[in-house]
């Protein structure tokens, strides 16, 4: 099969493609990733005009997710072995080499915006906006893998791309006008959140601090599991947690 038919393949699977220059990441004049289309001429056309063009991808309307792993100093297991030490696996079936030599991880998601969060860690970014695919020159899906084989979205990507985002451009960091009380601090540490560092002792504090401030331990125990699902990067297993919240609990009615 040749590029232009994996092209074709590629729009057929309701994928939206757009023309790259030759060898290149830059859009060829007049396109961008918003261009993207699955229109059959339009991409014979794109061939036939200069046959060497690489492919991109809109990852939003194509519902697809990105983890790029670059090659930095030629150690792709650094990142990956990051990754893995803070709990965020990677299963994926479609892997492709990118021309500098990193790997694209393909995830399917419906409805992500575009977006892109860029050194989510050190040679680790996460992209749902645009891509260079193959069939473009140097790039190569890895395994024999077909596009059937691209698996659902991890959760933990997702929530990192979505970054509990708020509208910057129109807020600023300075202190609230009204007089702070105990309640805005704590849920001021709670949106913060915590890592896998120190997840356990966080947790703890947080339930605690719920049930000082008078919480009904029931409703305290549903926000637990909340916050450690948004604001726990990457979340207690519910087993673990439970353990944490039974001994903050027994501690609390025993004082």
């Amino acid at each position: 099969m040749n590029r232009l038919e994996q092209t074709i393949k590629m729009a057929q699977a309701g994928l939206y493609v757009y023309p790259i220059i030759p060898n290149g990441k830059q859009p060829i004049r007049n396109y961008s990733y918003l261009k993207a289309t699955q229109d059959i001429a339009e991409i014979e056309r794109w061939f036939m005009d200069e046959p060497n063009i690489n492919i991109g991808l809109n990852l939003a309307k194509s519902n697809l997710i990105v983890v790029d792993i670059d090659n930095h100093n030629n150690d792709l297991q650094a990142p990956l072995q990051s990754l893995s030490n803070l709990g965020y696996n990677l299963p994926s079936d479609y892997v492709e080499r990118t021309q500098s030599g990193g790997l694209h991880f393909y995830y399917k998601s419906d409805g992500i915006p575009a977006t892109r969060k860029t050194k989510f860690i050190d040679g680790v970014d996460l992209l749902s906006d645009f891509v260079v695919s193959s069939p473009s020159n140097n790039y190569k899906v890895l395994n024999g893998a077909t596009l059937d084989d691209i698996p659902q979205t991890p959760n933990w990507i997702i929530k990192a791309l979505d970054n509990r985002a708020m509208p910057s451009d129109r807020m600023q960091d300075n202190p609230t006008p009204y007089r702070r009380y105990y309640t805005g601090y704590l849920i001021d540490e709670i949106v913060t959140g915590v890592d896998a560092g120190n997840r356990n002792n966080w947790i703890a504090s947080i339930f605690g601090k719920l049930l000082r401030a008078g919480t009904n331990p029931r409703n305290a125990y549903s926000l637990i599991h909340l916050i450690n699902d948004n604001y726990v990067s990457p979340p207690l297993e519910n087993k673990e947690l439970d353990t944490v919240v039974k001994s903050i609990l027994k501690r609390f009615i025993n004082e």
